[in-house]
C-alpha cells in the first residue's frame, strides 16, 4: 500500500512538472508569436513538436526564444553558461562550453548580418541538446 501511495505521489509531481513545462512552452510560443512577423498556426504546431524548420520566420522565432530566456544576446551571442544551466547542468560545464564554443567559432557568426539568421545559426550548435528536430526542414527550406 505504501508503494502505491509513493508511486501516486511521484506521478502527481511529474504530471504537475509536465503541465508547468507545457504551460511555459506555450507561453513562450504565444509571446514570441506576437513579435515575429509571418507566424502561422502551422509553424506554431511545429514548434510545439520541437521542430524548427530553416525558414526566415523560424530564424526570428529562435532569436526571440533566446532573447526572452536570456540564453542569447545580439551583441554577445550565445551565453553558453546560461544554456548549460538551462539544460540542467547535465555535462561538465567546462567541457560543455569548450565543445559549443568550438562549434560557434566555426560558424563565423560575425559575418552574418541578419540578427535572426545569426541567432538561428548559433543555436544549430545546441540543437541536439535542446532536442530540436530539423527532419521536416527539407520540405520548407529554400536553401
Amino acid at each position: 500500500m505504501k508503494s502505491i501511495v509513493l508511486l501516486a505521489a511521484v506521478l502527481t509531481v511529474l504530471s504537475v512538472q509536465l503541465v508547468r513545462a507545457t504551460d511555459d512552452i506555450e507561453s513562450l510560443i504565444d509571446s514570441c508569436s506576437k513579435v515575429v512577423e509571418g507566424m502561422t498556426e502551422d509553424l506554431k504546431a511545429r514548434y510545439r513538436a520541437n521542430a524548427f524548420p530553416d525558414d526566415p520566420v523560424t530564424h526570428c522565432f529562435v532569436r526571440c526564444l533566446g532573447l526572452t530566456l536570456n540564453l542569447y544576446d545580439d551583441e554577445e551571442g550565445v551565453d553558453l553558461h546560461a544554456n548549460w544551466e538551462h539544460l540542467g547542468k547535465v555535462d561538465d560545464e567546462i567541457e560543455f562550453i569548450a565543445k559549443h564554443r568550438d562549434c560557434l567559432d566555426n560558424r563565423n557568426l560575425a559575418l552574418i548580418d541578419n540578427p535572426c539568421d545569426r541567432a538561428y545559426s548559433a543555436f544549430q550548435c545546441l540543437k541536439e541538446e535542446y532536442g530540436m528536430d530539423q527532419s521536416s526542414s527539407n520540405s520548407t527550406s529554400s536553401s
